[in-house]
């Protein structure tokens, strides 16, 4: 009777073991799929209806991450895709009263569970009214997770490139660097702590798998963005 009484103990004993590695593994997995898509539940809305389709990128073709919003996070937000509607701004006279972000000071992230449309060409902002360039796009969150104000652009557009791994896992920069030719009247876009500022992915059309990432430099520090698996045409 007492050997059968031991069984029992040793086999409630491996079942509470059990669950609780299953319980465990189950939190973990929660945890990490919160982690991998913190904005899942954010809504994001615009006011147009217009046709989006894929496009294709080239090293020729030049980068342009111009803001949709920037400011406080909430729950649904609504884009502006002419971006001189945009605020956060600081005129040209004052110019360094904000620092440029360190490397930890930016979290970076492409969600790719939700599809917006492209800013308007630069240029474009101040000449016709705004609508949303047919480019179907991956939003960038980015958000400040420093307790200063930081710097985070000038003009139009963020200081941002697309990269793509090559066939044997290189990064390879896939496009070129917009570049003012001038720098006089620019205003400077700021970020406040925990706040977050939107921009916009491309979505590629292309045959050849492959990984997608921004960089966002800003000064002397790079700062890289989550992974993302896409096509490309080589």
């Amino acid at each position: 009777m007492k050997h059968f009484t031991n069984i029992i103990l040793l086999l409630l004993i491996l079942t509470s073991c059990q669950n609780k590695k299953e319980n465990n593994g189950i939190a973990k997995t929660e945890i990490k799929e919160q982690i991998s898509e913190p904005y899942s539940n954010l809504i994001l809305y615009d006011n147009f209806d217009n046709e989006l389709i894929l496009d294709t990128i080239s090293k020729r073709r030049e980068s342009q991450f111009s803001p949709v919003y920037i400011g406080q996070l909430t729950d649904s937000i609504e884009l502006c895709y002419k971006t001189s509607k945009i605020g956060h701004r600081i005129e040209d006279i004052d110019w360094g009263k904000y620092r440029n972000p360190k490397a930890t000071d930016l979290n970076i992230f492409i969600d790719t569970t939700k599809t917006i449309g492209f800013p308007m060409w630069i240029w474009e902002y101040y000449k016709a009214p705004e609508h949303r360039v047919n480019k179907k796009s991956y939003p960038i969150f980015i958000k400040n997770q420093s307790s200063d104000t930081l710097s985070i652009g000038f003009g139009d557009i963020l200081p941002m490139l697309t990269e793509a791994q090559d066939s044997i896992g290189n990064w390879k920069q896939i496009e070129r660097q917009f570049i003012y030719d001038c720098g006089t009247g620019l205003t400077e876009f700021y970020l406040p702590p925990n706040e977050i500022a939107i921009t916009a992915l491309r979505q590629n059309y292309g045959i050849n798998k492959t990984k997608f990432r921004v960089r966002f430099r800003l000064g002397d520090n790079e700062i890289y963005s989550n992974e993302i698996n896409g096509k490309i045409n080589n």
